[in-house]
């Protein structure tokens, strides 16, 4: 099978433990809530609960509606932008 796109190179290199660490080649912290932040980001993790806003921003989610991301937790996928709403305070990763 063919890797399509960095998100499925991921999921890969996961899948086959080729002993190389999956890293960040950057990791940014977005906490205000003006600014669309550009990726692609591979991943997101919630300090606090944070709320993604759906109309501002590219996450590749299908369902057109603003979502908290709970605080603790990491959703994994490919992001072109990210801006928070009205809280937030996350951090993404870039590849």
């Amino acid at each position: 099978m063919a890797i399509r796109t960095e998100q499925d190179a991921l999921l890969a290199a996961v899948k086959n433990n080729t002993g190389s660490a999956i890293t960040p080649s950057e990791t940014v912290l977005i906490d205000d809530l003006t600014t669309e932040h550009i990726g692609p980001f591979f991943a997101v993790t919630a300090l606090i609960d944070s709320t993604i806003d759906h109309s501002e921003c590219t996450t590749n989610i299908t369902d057109g509606a603003d979502f908290i991301l709970p605080m603790g937790s990491t959703m994994y996928g490919n992001f072109t932008s990210i801006q928070l709403v009205t809280a937030g305070k996350v951090l993404a990763y870039k590849l």
